[in-house]
């Protein structure tokens, strides 16, 4: 199974290749919720060699389009990239299952995409 510290190293690889696109990324959960736009994520262990990570970005109406120019970014940033460091390996395909998620706040836009990582730590 994936070692803890293997699983952070992997995390703050993807963090920091995400900040390329934007510039307020979050593991679990954002720390200044008030400026968008910003993008949270999360990873899910399924197997020894499986990984889902979810991405959950959020904007304000009247972003709408560059939200969704973001969400395209970071799919295509990270379809397909292989990470790596001396603690893991990574390939991250996408999961091709962008949506939109209503939020009880109409002020407020949120996209939801996944991807899943071969991981070999």
């Amino acid at each position: 199974m994936i070692i803890n510290r293997s699983l952070m190293a992997f995390c703050k690889r993807l963090r920091s290749e995400m900040l390329a696109k934007c510039a307020r990324v979050y593991l679990r959960e954002a720390v200044e919720k008030k400026t968008f736009p910003f993008v949270v994520f999360d990873v899910r262990v399924i197997s020894d060699i499986r990984i889902v990570i979810e991405l959950d970005l959020w904007g304000t109406r009247g972003g709408e389009a560059a939200l969704s120019n973001l969400a395209d970014d970071l799919e295509e940033l990270l379809d397909g990239i292989v990470l790596s460091d001396p603690l893991f390996t990574a390939a991250i395909y996408t999961n091709s299952d962008l949506k939109w998620v209503i939020d009880e706040d109409k002020d407020i836009k949120h996209i939801n995409l996944s991807f899943t990582a071969t991981y070999q730590g």
